[in-house]
C-alpha cells in the first residue's frame, strides 16, 4: 500500500491508504532505519507505540534508498521548516518591536496627557479685537503663537445670529495662532 509522509508543520503527516496519522514533531525521539529497510519513528513510548514504515512502500518523498528516506525524514524535522517555531533571534527580534511600541505609547500617553480633555472648556487665547468676530485658541498653555499646535474656533455675530466655526472645519491641534484671521473657516 502506498504511503506518503508529509511535512505538516509542527507534525509530520503519514498517510497510509485511508489511514491518515499526525505526529507532533516535539514527540520524535528519534528516526532510524532498521532491517535495512524499515524506517522506525521512535517516540519514546516502547516498542508496541513505535512507527515502523516500510521504506518500499512510501511513495512520497520518494528516494532512492532507506537512508535517503530516512535523511529526508529528518530533514522535515528541522526546525527552521516549523513556523513560528520559537529561537533566540525571533525573541531578540519580538522584545524590540515590543520596546518601539511601548515607546510609541509613551509618546502617545504624554501627548493626551497634555492635551487633557479639560482644554476645550476653557480656551487658553481669545481675541475679541474685532466686534462681530471672537477667536478662540485652543492649545496646550505653554504652546508658542507661532506653532502649529492651536485648534481656533472663530464665533462670528451678524445681526444677532452667532455662528460657531473651526479653522479648517475641523478641531485638530494644526493651526498657527498668529495666522487666525487668514484662516478658512467653516
Amino acid at each position: 500500500m502506498a504511503i506518503e509522509i508529509t511535512n505538516n508543520g509542527a507534525s509530520l503527516k503519514i498517510k497510509n491508504g485511508t489511514l491518515i496519522r499526525n505526529i507532533m514533531k516535539n514527540q520524535i525521539l528519534e528516526i532510524v532505519v532498521v532491517k535495512t529497510n524499515i524506517i522506525k519513528i521512535d517516540n519514546g513510548k516502547g516498542a508496541l507505540h513505535n512507527i515502523f514504515i516500510p521504506f518500499a512502500d512510501v511513495t512520497s518523498p520518494l528516494t532512492t534508498d532507506p537512508e535517503a528516506l530516512k535523511d529526508a525524514i529528518n530533514e522535515m524535522m528541522a526546525t527552521a521548516n516549523i513556523a513560528g517555531n520559537a529561537t533566540e533571534a525571533k525573541q531578540i527580534e519580538e522584545i524590540n518591536k515590543l520596546n518601539v511600541l511601548n515607546t510609541s505609547i509613551s509618546q502617545i500617553q504624554s501627548s493626551v496627557s497634555t492635551l487633557d480633555s479639560k482644554i476645550f472648556f476653557e480656551p487658553v487665547l481669545v481675541d475679541e479685537s474685532n466686534p462681530n468676530v471672537i477667536y478662540k485658541g485652543f492649545a496646550n498653555p505653554s504652546a508658542n503663537t507661532d506653532e502649529p499646535v492651536w485648534a481656533i474656533q472663530k464665533i462670528s455675530d451678524t445681526n444677532d445670529v452667532c455662528s460657531y466655526q473651526w479653522a479648517d472645519g475641523n478641531k485638530n491641534f494644526d493651526n498657527v495662532w498668529k495666522n487666525r484671521t487668514n484662516l478658512s473657516y467653516s
